[in-house]
């Protein structure tokens, strides 16, 4: 092979075979994914989503009149309230009140 020559690759003369190619008329028709499709592809190749994160709000402040109360007690205590609260479903403010209303009943 000389210099001037291009080497073929076994592809022979390209633009003919280019040239032979002719649209069928059938164009096939691209469904468009749901966006939980999207989302699952996503998540499974590592995306993290960009939209904003939306904050729940469990239940209605309430509509007495309300302070804040600040205290320090020992850890053993409050994992005890704190558990106590998730069993009985209270949010903290309730797990008070209904504590509260026992200093009567003693």
């Amino acid at each position: 092979m000389t210099a001037a020559q291009k080497p073929s690759f076994g592809f022979g003369n390209l633009s003919e075979a280019i040239s032979e190619i002719r649209p069928t008329g059938r164009v096939p028709v691209a469904r468009e994914p749901a966006p939980q499709e999207i989302d699952r592809a996503g998540e499974r190749l590592g995306f993290t989503s960009r939209e904003p994160s939306v904050r729940r709000r469990r239940r209605q402040a309430p509509e007495e009149p309300t302070d804040q109360l600040n205290l320090r007690a020992s850890i053993p205590d409050i994992n005890r309230f704190v558990e106590w609260c998730e069993r009985n479903r209270f949010s903290y403010r309730e797990g008070f009140a209904a504590l509260v209303k026992r200093i009567d009943q003693a």
